[in-house]
């Protein structure tokens, strides 16, 4: 009879000790995280869960609006895929956020391309790459 209280006491112990050392810190990590992702705002610099460095542009319910690069490229991406927001260094000037209204000028260097013709052999066809056909005099 005393064996199957040790044991029982043993096991309530086990359960205690692996909820207060695993899943108690994973769920107060996973809130911390909820919490920082529901309160991004325009002008966060934040950097995804696949390292794209980004500046908040528009908040949405499940998605965020970045501006990425030099060029300030806009993506879209999910809440979800946001790993942190970045702190800036005191001496780094910020970084102007585009206006959404304004229109985006046209793009520079822009052309239309045309698909080329394939042959059946997946080489392009056209008279600079027929194949010559020259017959040899027979002797």
């Amino acid at each position: 009879m005393n064996a199957q209280y040790f044991n029982l006491i043993l096991c309530v112990v086990f359960v205690a000790l692996i909820y207060f050392l695993m899943i108690r810190p994973q769920r107060k990590r996973d809130k911390e995280v909820s919490n920082m992702r529901n309160s991004l705002k325009t002008g966060d610099e934040i950097v995804t869960i696949g390292g794209i460095l980004g500046k908040v542009i528009k908040v949405k319910n499940d998605t965020v609006v970045i501006a990425v690069g030099t060029d300030r490229v806009k993506m879209e991406i999910l809440k979800t895929a946001v790993g942190s927001i970045r702190k800036q260094a005191p001496g780094d000037a910020p970084v102007p956020v585009p206006d959404e209204k304004e229109e985006e000028a046209p793009k520079k260097h822009t052309r239309k391309v045309t698909p080329k013709k394939l042959n059946g052999n997946n080489e392009e066809k056209g008279p600079a790459h027929e194949e010559s056909k020259e017959e040899t005099p027979e002797a």
